[in-house]
């Protein structure tokens, strides 16, 4: 951070300096970290924005954030907490199968091919076109 010419820090950095014990404080919410250095949140963003420190200070406080909520976690799992078991294992064992929902794909987990067969150009084109999401009702004659 820059300082005036006598070596003391400007109204700006001071500011900065506030904003990032308030983030520390806060554990990285920046709702809570704005009126707690005394700007409001858009300042808080241009600061992030203008002091790569800020905005560090801001991914290591919720980077912490995170870190404790995981040992939580764990020390629930290790207590026995089924919910915690069953939302561990649907996270981060997808791989052995623990998922709710179905995933389709083609065969490898490569993607689904499909072949259209229309009897003219056009009908193929705008049948290609559905399939990927475009919008075609006012094309088609549908209303």
């Amino acid at each position: 951070m820059a300082n005036n010419a006598n070596g003391t820090p400007t109204k700006r950095e001071r500011t900065a300096a506030r904003v990032i014990q308030a983030i520390h404080n806060s554990q990285g919410l920046l709702t809570v970290a704005a009126p707690a250095a005394g700007v409001s949140y858009g300042t808080m963003m241009r600061y992030m924005r203008d002091y790569e420190s800020v905005k560090q200070a801001a991914i290591e406080a919720k980077e912490r954030m995170i870190d404790f909520a995981e040992s939580k976690l764990l020390a629930n799992i290790k207590a026995g907490d089924n919910t915690a078991i069953i939302f561990y294992l649907k996270t981060q064992a997808k791989h052995r199968g623990y998922i709710e929902r179905a995933e389709i794909g083609g065969i490898g987990g490569e993607p689904i091919r499909y072949e259209i067969n229309t009897k003219d150009n056009e009908t193929k084109q705008l049948t290609v076109k559905l399939i990927k999401g475009s919008s075609l009702v006012s094309n088609i004659g549908l209303s």
